[in-house]
């Protein structure tokens, strides 16, 4: 899936994270809208479309509201659950640009250092030949103590854990010393299947450590001769 983003007087960052069968990308720059189409056109492919009207409606706000809240943080794209082949239906993937404030450029490698130190649940390693950190944000939950909660709530089914994984790699040769930040953020659902969400994290930490850098979206299209991206 390459992509690309731009902001103010920065070149696009372009690159590919391949999250496999099961997943749509809803691009935060001019094609959103034409992205968010598509997708509610798959969503509502067996429904008579006056029928489909207030289902559209309602699932094209709820992303709307995403897409600005994303773009607001830096969002480049939004990759959401296909209906019918999606891991699972309350997780999201948003990556998204980062800038590190500092008066001078400081090292990848001493800024990996420095997160991988504050934050207990952070592990360090290489990604797309940068140094790279992935923080468990949702860690700090402790199981068991819901599981007491949970008894205590006259055998109601138990509320299922939010998680949020975060990467956080430098771009490559980027002249602006920019970050990007892949996160997998969600849940299980009522009655969900707390197995299926640590497969689906397992599958993220695979397409992530797959990371590559890409040329543009309109220099690939030229020299390959194709139509367009893969989303």
């Amino acid at each position: 899936m390459p992509t690309a983003a731009e902001t103010a007087n920065s070149e696009p960052i372009n690159y590919r994270l391949d999250l496999g069968a099961g997943w749509t990308r809803i691009r935060l720059d001019e094609h959103a809208e034409a992205d968010v189409n598509a997708f509610l056109d798959t969503v509502f492919a067996a429904v008579p479309a006056d029928a489909a009207e207030a289902g559209r409606g309602l699932i094209a706000g709820r992303l709307g509201t995403q897409i600005l809240a994303g773009r607001a943080k830096g969002g480049i794209d939004f990759y959401i659950p296909t209906p019918g082949g999606g891991p699972v239906p309350a997780l999201t993937v948003m990556a998204s640009e980062v800038k590190i404030p500092s008066a001078a450029v400081p090292e990848p490698a001493d800024v990996v250092a420095r997160v991988a130190a504050s934050n207990p649940t952070a592990r360090t390693g290489v990604i797309a030949g940068m140094p790279a950190v992935r923080i468990d944000r949702s860690a700090g939950i402790d199981p068991a103590a819901e599981d007491l909660d949970d008894e205590d709530d006259d055998g109601d089914i138990p509320t299922p854990r939010p998680r949020h994984i975060e990467y956080v790699v430098p771009v490559a040769g980027d002249p602006d010393h920019r970050w990007l930040s892949l996160a997998l953020t969600g849940q299980a659902g009522p009655g969900g299947d707390e197995a299926t969400v640590d497969a689906a994290i397992t599958k993220f930490d695979a397409a992530v450590a797959d990371l590559a850098w890409t040329e543009p979206e309109a220099e690939v299209e030229v020299e390959s001769g194709s139509e367009g991206p893969e989303a």
